[in-house]
């Protein structure tokens, strides 16, 4: 083992102080640009991914507040009118929209989003129809298809608003309300008095992106997460640098000088 003495000399003497603090000064200098570089984000912006309400959040708790103010009486007329097995999934979906209508209105509130309190006249229209109807399989085919066509319009919305929403609580509703709209197309698909032709046919963009096509950034933030990468990348490639040179040095004070004994060339 080395003794102390060994590791003295001028090759391993500790650095001097202004060599102490240049990486300090460097890490700050990077620190204060990346900062700098974030603030000169829009603010509006992070804004909209962090709190409030966009229309389009909107427009997802109407549409659930929507379809439970005629749904919850449908299904109170199916217990009355259909067959057994109507009146199973309307007494299901009833109380499905009993309790999304709970959470809907909280959350309404807590984001200050009016919702409404009437069914529109197309609903109004849907319950005077069911309401018409004979009860057993006229009212059966009245009420599974009209609610399905219904459920599908709604869920195909749900999903793209699920997909894009920028605020976590209209998220996390997103998708109980998804999860509730599937298990309606399921339970009334299997009355077995659905239509499917009658159904619109899907739409489903078969056109691929063309070359070049934007990522949506501006120029603006490509300039700034150009700049963070040449920062972090070049902070990154200083930090590497010198912990190699701490090896090497840390290296060389381990290895023992070769003591020279004498003798001459041959």
């Amino acid at each position: 083992m080395l003794s102390a003495s060994e590791f003295a000399g001028p090759e391993f003497a500790p650095p001097s102080s202004p060599e102490r603090s240049r990486p300090v000064v460097r890490i700050l200098f990077v620190l204060v640009a990346v900062l700098t570089l974030l603030a000169s984000v829009s603010p509006a912006s992070i804004a909209q991914t962090s709190t409030g309400i966009s229309p389009e959040d909107a427009i997802l708790l109407n549409k659930v507040r929507q379809a439970g103010l005629w749904e919850m009486p449908s299904g109170m007329m199916a217990m009355q009118k259909g067959s057994p097995k109507v009146q199973a999934v309307g007494f299901a979906i009833m109380m499905d929209h009993g309790r999304l209508d709970v959470a809907t209105r909280a959350l309404s509130a807590k984001l200050n989003s009016p919702v409404p309190d009437q069914p529109s006249d197309e609903q109004r229209g849907w319950l005077l129809e069911e309401m018409n109807a004979a009860p057993g399989p006229a009212f059966d085919s009245v009420f599974a298809n009209r609610l399905r066509s219904a459920h599908g319009a709604v869920f195909a919305v749900l999903a793209q608003l699920r997909a894009g929403t920028r605020n976590d609580d209209v998220r996390a509703f997103a998708t109980v309300g998804n999860q509730a709209v599937m298990r309606h197309m399921t339970m009334l698909e299997s009355t077995g008095m659905v239509d499917y032709t009658a159904l619109p046919a899907p739409v489903v963009s078969a056109t691929s992106a063309p070359a070049g096509q934007p990522l949506g950034l501006d120029t603006s933030q490509i300039a700034v997460v150009g700049a963070l990468f040449l920062l972090v990348g070049g902070g990154l490639f200083y930090v590497l640098r010198q912990i190699k040179g701490n090896r090497g040095r840390a290296k060389a004070t381990r290895r023992p000088a070769t003591v020279r004994t004498g003798g001459s060339d041959g």
